[in-house]
């Protein structure tokens, strides 16, 4: 039996986390068997405890419902949403861990949370910039005098630019090299493009590319002595107490891993849990839970991991629609915005936002329909979810 965990509260999550273990797959080739069929789901849940505000709740519900159960439809073997307000707090798991086990899925599973990532390596490059060890505005190259024998660009690269995906430089995932397999270094990464045609140089106009995040990360490890996912375990994790979120690669490893899968050409099933492209990737190589991104999103907006100071530079309206490392979304409640970021990888996808004021939030996780799936930022599965995401958030002022 599938399982569709639904639940409600004023003052807490009203969904029962189970504690079982899951041994994660290594990425590859299975035989594990077609998704299964709609089944008759099991629900559990509780009506919200304010009589009066149950109209507005039902409202905010009923979208991340249907989108829920049109992503079932479609194939998705798992759907995971939080959703917090004034209102109080909805959340949903529905559909299994894995096509091996069948294990229900649970609220608190882990899930690639691809390119939220960036919001990490940005908070850790904000740091730098809060102790005075760079400035935003200074030439990437001032720091890594190597960069332009790995690259050449066609002039100095500010490091604002490299958070804004402003630099002008080409995305290593559109590269004509193969690069399906990994793991790759950060090198590597920005050396796929070498070839590439660049758009213009710092202030370019935007265009989303993970390779900017390659470039970062050379940084933050050349003036940390650390990799990247030691530093944002250090910047990010550690002072929030994170218990399920890590870089790809680490040990231990995740213990409750939600399985995305796609399928080749010929038909065949692969399982892309901990795929090694993602390990150490500064772009793509987080693991998470819906519960503790939407821990991470909160104590950001509200000052906890930086400076409010920085956090404004992070959003700043001059960013338009992407900041350093944020993506802008309109809240029609407030006229202001939902700030987060949308992560999109082969198998999987996962969002977070949340309203300037902190009153609102939303995470959600999604191990997609098995399909031959080419990704992207701004595909059309990561701008179906963002568009359920900000509806939601509307309804629930």
């Amino acid at each position: 039996m599938q399982a569709v965990v639904h639940g409600f509260s004023s003052s807490g999550l009203a969904v029962a986390v189970a504690a079982a273990a899951l041994l994660a797959s290594l990425a590859g080739c299975t035989s594990a068997p077609d998704p299964p069929d709609q089944q008759s789901p099991t629900v559990q849940s509780s009506p919200a405890t304010a009589t009066a505000t149950a109209p507005k709740t039902r409202a905010f519900v009923a979208v991340l419902e249907k989108y829920s159960e049109e992503m079932r439809a479609r194939g998705a073997t798992a759907v995971i949403i939080q959703l917090k307000s004034r209102l109080g707090e909805w959340s949903s798991a529905e559909g299994i861990r894995s096509l091996e086990t069948q294990e229900p899925v649970q609220l608190s599973d882990q899930t690639h949370i691809g390119d939220i990532t960036t919001t990490m390596v940005a908070v850790s490059v904000m740091k730098l910039v809060e102790e005075g060890k760079v400035l935003l505005d200074d030439p990437i190259q001032k720091y890594l005098p190597d960069f332009e024998n790995i690259i050449k660009p066609p002039g100095p690269i500010t490091i604002r630019s490299l958070l804004s995906h402003r630099s002008g430089m080409p995305d290593y995932w559109v590269s004509p090299i193969h690069i399906v397999d990994g793991p790759f270094t950060h090198e590597q990464r920005v050396s796929f493009v070498a070839g590439m045609p660049w758009t213009g140089g710092s202030g370019s106009l935007y265009s989303y590319s993970g390779t900017n995040y390659s470039a970062s990360a050379l940084l933050v490890e050349k003036l940390r002595g650390k990799d990247i996912g030691e530093v944002i375990h250090d910047d990010n994790v550690v002072p929030l107490a994170l218990q399920d979120t890590l870089m790809t690669g680490e040990q231990p490893g995740p213990q409750r891993m939600l399985h995305g899968y796609t399928r080749t050409e010929t038909g065949e099933l692969e399982d892309k849990a901990l795929a090694p492209f993602h390990t150490g990737s500064p772009d793509t190589g987080m693991i998470s839970t819906v519960p503790e991104l939407n821990t991470y999103f909160a104590a950001l907006q509200k000052g906890t991991l930086l400076t409010l100071q920085s956090v404004q530079e992070m959003h700043h309206p001059k960013y338009e629609t992407f900041g350093l490392g944020l993506v802008r979304q309109y809240d029609e409640c407030s006229n202001n915005d939902y700030f987060g970021h949308v992560g999109v990888v082969r198998g999987y996808a996962a969002l977070a936002l949340i309203s300037a004021d902190g009153s609102r939030q939303v995470a959600m996780a999604v191990a997609r329909e098995p399909v031959p799936d080419p990704v992207g930022f701004e595909d059309w599965r990561s701008l179906e979810m963002a568009e359920a995401a900000v509806n939601a958030l509307n309804l629930a002022c």
